[in-house]
């Protein structure tokens, strides 16, 4: 009954239970609750490995954001998202960030993932 629970609900749903007091929740409710965040997690990091443009997508949109600062954000999201190079700039990134890692370079600074770091420090 627990699986069944814990597969069928909402993400809401399941925000709502994670932030749940554990007190609140059986041993074996917690462990189905444990179970299904490690599945996630799995299947999170197996989807973000296939697509690579999503960290690239995500970490050039923070980037420019905290750059620029924008006041009105959503709006600047929308523009951001729709430039006509996007493609071009992320698939670029891609390409750089795979020469690093074929080349068995030790650089840490990947283009994509540390885009943000270097833009805070």
């Amino acid at each position: 009954i627990t699986n069944y629970i814990t597969n069928n609900l909402s993400a809401m749903e399941h925000a709502v239970i994670e932030k749940a007091s554990p007190i609140a929740l059986s041993e074996e409710q917690k462990a189905a609750l444990n179970k299904y965040k490690i599945e996630a997690r799995k299947d999170n990091e197996i989807f973000l490995r296939q697509h690579p443009e999503v960290s690239c997508l995500v970490s050039d949109f923070l980037h420019e954001v905290l750059l620029q600062r924008p006041e009105q954000v959503v709006e600047f999201a929308a523009n951001h998202f729709t430039q006509p190079d996007i493609r071009t700039r992320i698939n670029s990134q891609i390409k750089e960030e795979k020469k690093i890692i074929e080349t068995g370079s030790k650089k840490s600074n990947y283009i994509c993932k540390n885009r943000i770091i270097k833009t805070l420090f």
